[in-house]
This record gives C-alpha cells, structure tokens and sequence, in this order.
C-alpha cells in the first residue's frame, strides 16, 4: 500500500463525534445484526496467535457511551464481509477505553473509536480515527492483507523520544505551554478549540490562576465567557454537562455524560462562585452534581463511568440522544434509561471527590463534602491494597498492571479531603500513594512517570512504556501539594517536590508539548503549582468550636491558588490567644491572627499584596 492511499484513508477519519467520510449519515440507518469479528480480549494470548499465525493486529479503542463506537460496530464491523475477512486474516482486539487507561492513553489522540493496526509481532501500521464506512474500511483491509502477503506491511514506527533530564527550567516550559494554549482559545464563543467545543477543565482553571496569581483579569473575563456558554450543553431535565458540542457553538451536543466530564464542570463552576463571590455559578454546579449524585453513584458511595448518548434496546432501533434527550422526565423514563456504565473506577472517582469538595468550598453544605468522603471511605475499602495503592476496578487482580493516573487522582482527592476536613486520617492515606508512585512508576535515570507499572507479558511496542503528558501533570500537582503538607515550616525535606519537579522537565520538551495540542492544562497547572510560592493557612482552634468551624470555611471559599489550608490545635504551632485563629504566612512573613470570618477574605487580600507581588507569566 502507497503511503499516498493511507493519507488518504487518514483523511477520511473523525473523533468520535460527527466524520467526514464520505457516507450516509448514522442517524438515518437501522442496527445490522450481522456477525460480528472474533473480538478477542488485550491479553498475551491474542498477541502469541497473531505472532504465531502471521495475522495483522487490529486494536479497537472504543468507550460504551460513544456513539460513533456503536455505529460503526453496526454498519463497517457489522458487514459480513468485512467480518469474514477480519477472521481470516486479522486478530481483532477490543479494549474499553475506561477500564484500560493505559491503552487509552496510548490512542487517545486518535479519538473514540481508535483503530490501531500492527504487525503480527505488534509493530505499529498505522492508527485511525474515528468512524469509518464499510466501504473504505474493507479496501484498507484488502490492502494491508496484500501488503503482509508480499512481506511489505510497513512498520512505521515513529521513534519514542527518551525524556530530558532536569535543567531546571521550568519557566520557559510554563511559556511555551500558555502560549500554545491561548492559541486555541475562541475569543466569540469561549472554549478551547473551534469545531468541537469540549468544556475542558483544566484550562478553565488554569485561566482563573492566571487571573489571580499573574494578575491578569482578562482570563478570568475567558473563563466566565465559556461557563456562561457551557451552560447549554447541560441537560435541562436531568442535569449533567453532555460530552461536547458540535459545529463550533454550544448549540449541538453530544449526548454522552462522562464521569470526568462532570467532576470538571462541577469544580469550574464551584472555582468561580468562589472566583466572584457570584453565587449564581453555584446554579449549574448544583444541576450537574444533582445528576451525578442521583443518578451516577453506586448505593456504597463509588461513582459511576459514564451514561450513553443513545437508548438502545435489544431488537428496536436505537433512539438516539437528539431525540431522547429533547423529551420531559417522564417520556424519558416511560421509553428506558440509556445505559450506564456502572464500573467504579479510581481515577474517575479521585476526580469526582476532588469537585465535591470544591463544591464544598463553594457552599459550606455538608452533604457535599459527605459525599466526597463518602466516596473515598468506599474506594479506599474495594480499591487499595496492602501497599497503600489503589487499583482501577475494585475487581482488578492485584498482581497486575497499576496506573500512574489512578494513584495521582486519588492521592490529589485525598490532600482534598485533608484539606477541606482538617481530619489527618486522609493525609495518612495520601502518603503510601505518593511512595508506591516514586517506588514503582517512576524513571528514577531521566525523571518522570510511567503511565503504568512493568507489564512482563507486552511484546512489540507496548512493551516500550510511556510517559504520557496530562497524567505526569497531574502527578506533579499530587506530589507538590502531599510535600507542600508535609514540609512544615519549608525545612523538612521530602523526595516529592524534587520527583514533580523532574516529572515536569521530562515531558516538557516543546516538541512533546506542541504535539498536545490544546491537552496542555493539567500539565500547565502543574507547573504553576511547583513554580508559585506557598501561602500557609493555619486555622487554629479547637475542633468542637463552632467559630473554628466558621474561619475554616472563610478560609476553604477565599479563592488562594497558592493556599496550603491545614488545622491546628492552639499551641501547638501558634499560640493560644484564647479564641480561634487564621493565620497566613508565605516564605518570608506571617499575618497578624485573623479572628472574623466575615473579615478574612479582605485582610488575606491585603496581606497577600504585600508579601506577594503577581507573579511573571
């Protein structure tokens, strides 16, 4: 096969989302219920076949919520001669993207569905995206089989980059990252990115920092911008942000609802009631955790995965999310439930936790921070091991694969609670996180996280493994803000910050990072957070004192990117002045006791312009 025909075929694809390959549209056809390929599961089995039997690896990446996912298992992989030719000559790997984040990481650039394809002994072809038509997908299939037959299938691996070692500059990186990022921004609509408006939240958080740390409000105007415009992708009936929004506005959603997707609208929102002291944002906030607490959590307090675009029903045509998603609650109900993925995973779920305190921050309610901790007692019960790490599903075998995204989400929901509860239990829970990280999924030569621990069993290029950006990012902020508890008074070393520190150098090549695209945010985020000073809050009091109570939650809604919020009993780090306390100290000087909660966001604020000049962007 020319390279030429692949380019062409490449041309042909789209995310999971709405192609432009050259077809009816999915909407208008009805399920086939034709034979399918002889799917088989990612395990070593699948690849000894395919090594022994000369057959082309065919790797399909694909979520249960994505619709494209389900149409093109109907239509292309649905067709019995497409069926019939992958049995022959292929080995065809399923793998659901949210219960393997490692080879979701590997194609999530491809989009849901990713089609990968390699060699029998599991050397990359070429990887496609999104949907495909029958008809262009069987001529790729002829081609590649021609190829193999005449000992031509080209392996056209692009050679793994070894990260950098640390050179200490980090600045430049947060630089490159920012101006890449602003690139995507839509100054008309709000949003990163311009055909597809995905409400990412990272880089709407990124953007509040940057009003507040670097002084510069007009990212505070972009941030308010898109939350004013995501609110139209947020289900009127239900509640729940959908996945995304179509030809460049806000007006066409896709219907899918992800778990991560909420936890980020749900944070975003919470951030900016705290932002602005606007209570209004709190609206939204509310709408999307209404929908994920009533209907995406499991009876022990676990989070569920995500909830389908389309009702899909065993021997009708689907309804599609357009269609069911425009009818009132009770039509809805009266028709069926598009499925949930009930799976509780620890990524999805340390994000999750992470929001409802941030929603906590926001209101002072109980219930949401109840349901945060509620969470964690579940997952810290069906997911940890001896080792103080957590597995992705409570049903994983512990002898098996542990993912650097599961213990840097989890660890981070934990400092949460820590901070949000002043109780030191989740701060004790956070710590074995953090080692069995440095221990098993750090390179300890170059710096930086492998996306999961040693798999003996891969062959060909996933043996190689990866370093992958978001989730070093997101580590980084784990690792700073568990040494930034841990530290005291800023003499009591840890090995955490120096490990975020080379976290971040090692993927932060601008050549990895231009790759990225606009999924700079978590990476970014964790730059900030090891490049800003830390201001220490101390709330000091006792615990029964309900005026204690009172500054700590004038303390957890004071929006403070560089704010280290902790509890103390009186005396044992600051005196006892006879009636509960905040004090805020950065690397250089410490506020006078402030005593009125109604007070401490204004005196913080004075404190801070003083002793904190805005940092350089």
């Amino acid at each position: 096969m020319t390279r030429l025909a692949l380019a062409a075929l490449l041309a042909l694809g789209s995310a999971c989302g709405h192609g432009d390959a050259a077809t009816s549209s999915p909407e208008t056809t009805t399920p086939a219920a034709h034979a399918q390929p002889q799917w088989v599961g990612w395990e070593p089995a699948s690849f000894a076949v395919a090594a022994a039997e000369d057959k082309i690896l065919l790797v399909n990446v694909v979520a249960n919520w994505c619709h494209w996912c389900h149409v093109m298992e109907e239509e292309t992989y649905g067709d019995p001669e497409i069926a019939a030719l992958l049995r022959e000559h292929f080995v065809t790997i399923r793998v659901d993207s949210d219960a393997r984040p490692d080879v979701a990481e590997r194609y999530r650039a491809w989009g849901w569905p990713a089609t990968a394809f390699l060699t029998p002994d599991a050397q990359p072809v070429l990887a496609l995206r999104g949907y495909r038509n029958r008809d262009v997908f069987e001529q790729l299939l002829r081609e590649l089989v021609a190829d193999r037959d005449a000992g031509t299938l080209a392996q056209r691996t692009q050679p793994v980059e070894p990260p950098r070692p640390v050179d200490g500059a980090l600045g430049p990186v947060l630089a490159t990252a920012a101006a890449q990022l602003d690139g995507f921004y839509d100054e008309a609509m709000g949003g990163w990115g311009q055909r597809q408006k995905y409400p990412f939240p990272a880089p709407l958080e990124h953007a509040l920092w940057r009003a507040r740390v670097h002084d510069e409000p007009e990212h505070r105007e972009r941030a308010a911008l898109t939350l004013r415009n995501e609110e139209h992708i947020i289900d009127p009936v239900w509640g729940g942000v959908y996945q995304y929004s179509l030809k460049g506005d806000w007006d066409h959603p896709h219907y899918e609802k992800i778990a991560a997707i909420q936890a980020g609208a749900i944070e975003n929102y919470a951030m900016m009631a705290r932002v602005s002291g606007d209570d209004r944002w709190l609206e939204p906030a509310r709408k999307v955790a209404g929908y994920v607490l009533g209907m995406m959590r499991a009876p022990d307090g676990g989070f569920y995965t995500s909830q389908d675009a389309d009702l899909r029903r065993e021997g009708q045509p689907p309804v599609l999310g357009e269609v069911y998603y425009a009818l009132p609650d009770g039509e809805r109900r009266a028709l069926g439930m598009p499925r949930i993925d009930d799976n509780v995973y620890a990524d999805l779920n340390g994000l999750m936790i992470r929001a409802l305190v941030e929603l906590y921050a926001a209101t002072g309610a109980p219930e949401d921070l109840a349901a945060a901790s509620t969470a964690a007692e579940r997952l810290l019960q069906t997911h940890r091991t001896d080792e103080g790490a957590f597995l992705h599903g409570a049903d994983d075998d512990p002898s098996g694969l542990y993912y650097l995204r599961d213990q840097a989400a989890m660890g981070w929901a934990l400092l949460a609670l820590y901070r949000a509860s002043g109780d030191p239990r989740w701060l004790e829970a956070a710590k074995p996180v953090g080692a069995f990280m440095l221990a098993r999924l750090a390179d300890r030569e170059l710096g930086g996280f492998f996306a999961h621990t040693e798999d003996p069993a891969a062959v060909g290029v996933f043996a190689v493994r990866r370093k992958p950006v978001e989730e070093n990012g997101l580590a980084a902020s784990f690792l700073i803000e568990l040494h930034r508890y841990l530290d005291g008074d800023g003499r009591t070393q840890t090995p955490y910050r120096e490990a975020a520190e080379r976290a971040l150098a090692a993927v932060g090549r601008t050549e990895t990072i231009a790759k990225e695209g606009r999924i700079v945010g978590r990476l970014l985020l964790g730059l900030e957070e090891v490049l800003m000073p830390t201001v220490d809050v101390t709330v000091v009091g006792t615990a029964e004192d309900p005026r204690t109570l009172a500054l700590h939650r004038a303390a957890l809604r004071y929006f403070e990117p560089r704010a280290v919020i902790e509890r103390s009993r009186p005396g044992e780090r600051y005196p006892d002045i006879g009636k509960p306390a905040v004090y805020l100290c950065t690397d250089t000087a410490c506020s006078s006791p402030v005593t009125d909660p109604a007070r401490f966001s204004a005196l913080a604020d004075a404190f801070l312009a003083e002793s904190l000049p805005p940092q350089q962007g």
